[in-house]
């Protein structure tokens, strides 16, 4: 059985990087986990992709972790995993890429998970 070692990186929506900074620089991790999501986040989050459905309905500080986080990630051969996308998983990827390209991490991959919005069943 092969163990890996996640570290914790945000505990909430608008959570400050610097934990997970810690943990990226100190912790012996191989993941960077952070968790912006709670009932409340995912109701705002539903409300500003209605406003805006093409790039609202993620969390906005996606993009400070990003660019807190890639450097020292890949300096470190972690991976880093966020649920920032919220109700729109595939904007904050887009965020994230443009971070990335800000970094001249042009080669970075970015997996997205989609396929659980139920919203076009209500």
């Amino acid at each position: 059985m092969k163990t890996v070692s996640v570290g914790a990186g945000q505990g909430f929506y608008g959570d400050t990087p610097r934990g997970a900074i810690d943990v990226a620089l100190h912790g012996d991790v191989e993941y960077i986990c952070c968790d912006a999501l709670a009932e409340l986040t995912v109701a705002i989050l539903q409300k500003e992709r209605m406003r805006d459905p093409g790039s609202g309905g993620f969390t906005r500080d996606i993009a400070a972790f990003a660019k807190a986080l890639l450097p020292v990630c890949r300096e470190r051969g972690m991976r880093l995993i966020t649920n920032g996308g919220g109700m729109n998983p595939l904007a904050g990827a887009a965020a994230v890429a443009a971070v990335a390209r800000d970094l001249g991490m042009d080669d970075l991959r970015i997996g997205v998970v989609t396929g659980d919005d139920m919203s076009g069943r209500l």
